[in-house]
C-alpha cells in the first residue's frame, strides 16, 4: 500500500512539473502568436470577437507542438527534484525495486501516448478547423482598414476597389470598382463617396458617378447616378479554396491513403506521422531519464550523467522532427520514422539494465 502510496506521489508531483511548465511556454508562444493575429482586425476587418474566437481555437495547436519536449523536461526535472530531496531513496527503502518502478513508468506511459494521440488526431484537427470556418462565415468585418488609400484592393470576392483618397473617418475619393461575374462584368466610376455601418450593415454610399455594364454578348450599357449605396454583405470575403492539412480531420487523411496516385499522398503520410507517430517516443524518453535513478557514483559521475541524458533526450526529439519532416517528402524517412521509436526504446532499455546491473554488483 505504501509503495503505491510513494507512485502515485511521484506521478502527480510529475503531472504538477508538466503541465505548469507546458502552460507557460504554451502561453508564451500563444500570446507571441496572438500579437501577430492582430492583423487579422487591423488588416482583414474581422470583429474583435472572431479575433479573440480565432486566437483561442488555434491554442491548442501550440501546447501540441511542445507537448513531447516538455514531457521529456519535466520528467527529468521531476526526477531530479526527487533525487535532490532523497524522495527517490524512499522509494527504494519501502522495498520497491528499481525494475518495478520503471515498469510501473512505462505502463503509465500508455495512458499518455493515448490522450497524445488523441489530442493531435482529434482535438487539434477540430479546432484548426473551427479557426478555418471563424474566418469564412464572420462577415466582411469592418471593410475600412482593407481599403488602401492610391491602391487597387481586392480583399472581397468579385470586385476591386481603387481609392485615390480616404481620411481616418472613411470618407473616400477618386474611386473606382470592378465587379465581375459569370453573365456580367461592372465599373462604378465615382467622385467621392463614404463607408459607413448601418444596423450592422457595412455600406459604400458613392457620389457623383457612373456605372458600365458589359454583358456577354459585348454590349456595353452606362448609367450615370447622382448618389447610390451599395450593401457589402453580398460580397464574401477571400478565402483560401484548399484546406491546410493540419485543417483535415484524421478520418478524411486516412482515406486519403487509399489513392496513392494522389499528388498529396507523402503530405498525408507526413500529417499522419505527426498524430499517430511522434508520440510513440515517449516511452523511449521515460527510458533514457530513469538512468538517472542510479545512485552509485562508482559506475559514472552524477553530473556527468544528467548532462549525458539531457543531450541525448534533446538528440532523439531532434532526430525525430528531422525524419518527420522528411517523412512527407520519402517513404524511406517515413519507414525509419517507423522503427525509430522501437530502436530507441531497445537502446535505451539495454543502456539501463546494464547500469543497473552493474549497480547491484557493486552493491
Amino acid at each position: 500500500m505504501r509503495k503505491n502510496k510513494l507512485g502515485y506521489y511521484f506521478a502527480q508531483e510529475f503531472l504538477k512539473n508538466y503541465l505548469s511548465i507546458l502552460l507557460a511556454f504554451g502561453l508564451i508562444i500563444w500570446i507571441t502568436q496572438a500579437v501577430r493575429l492582430l492583423d487579422l482586425i487591423g488588416e482583414e476587418g474581422n470583429s474583435i470577437k472572431t479575433y479573440f474566437l480565432y486566437a483561442l481555437s488555434v491554442m491548442p495547436k501550440y501546447f501540441s507542438k511542445i507537448s513531447i519536449v516538455i514531457f521529456f523536461i519535466s520528467f527529468f526535472v521531476t526526477i531530479i527534484k526527487f533525487q535532490e530531496h532523497n524522495e527517490l531513496n524512499a522509494l527504494w527503502f519501502s522495498g520497491l525495486e528499481k525494475k518495478k518502478f520503471i515498469n510501473y513508468l512505462l505502463k503509465s506511459s500508455i495512458l499518455i501516448i493515448a490522450i497524445l494521440i488523441i489530442v493531435r488526431s482529434l482535438i487539434i484537427p477540430y479546432c484548426s478547423n473551427y479557426s478555418r470556418y471563424l474566418l469564412l462565415n464572420s462577415g466582411i468585418g469592418a471593410i475600412g482598414p482593407l481599403i488602401k488609400q492610391n491602391n487597387f484592393s481586392n480583399p472581397l470576392k468579385k470586385i476591386t476597389i481603387y481609392v485615390g483618397k480616404k481620411n481616418q473617418i472613411n470618407e473616400l475619393e477618386d474611386i473606382i470598382l470592378f465587379e465581375e461575374n459569370t453573365d456580367i462584368k461592372k465599373t462604378i466610376i465615382a467622385k467621392s463617396g463614404v463607408l459607413i455601418n448601418e444596423n450592422n450593415k457595412n455600406l459604400l454610399v458613392l457620389v457623383d458617378g457612373s456605372i458600365q455594364e458589359e454583358r456577354k454578348d459585348k454590349k456595353i450599357s452606362v448609367l450615370d447616378f447622382d448618389k447610390i449605396t451599395l450593401d457589402l454583405i453580398q460580397y464574401n470575403k477571400k478565402a483560401v479554396d484548399y484546406y491546410k492539412f493540419n485543417e483535415i480531420l484524421t478520418i478524411e487523411l486516412l482515406k486519403r491513403l487509399n489513392d496513392k496516385n494522389n499528388s498529396q499522398y507523402q503530405n498525408t503520410v507526413g500529417e499522419l506521422n505527426d498524430r499517430i507517430i511522434m508520440p510513440l517516443f515517449i516511452p523511449a524518453l521515460i527510458l533514457l531519464t530513469c538512468s538517472l535513478i542510479i545512485t552509485n557514483k562508482e559506475i559514472i559521475n552524477n553530473n556527468l550523467l544528467k548532462i549525458l541524458v539531457f543531450t541525448y533526450g534533446i538528440a532523439i526529439i531532434i532526430i525525430s522532427e528531422i525524419l518527420l519532416e522528411f517523412s512527407s517528402k520519402k517513404i524511406f524517412a517515413s519507414l525509419l520514422l517507423y522503427t525509430a521509436p522501437l530502436l530507441f526504446l531497445l537502446i535505451n532499455w539495454i543502456l539501463l539494465n546494464y547500469f543497473l546491473n552493474r549497480e547491484n554488483i557493486k552493491s
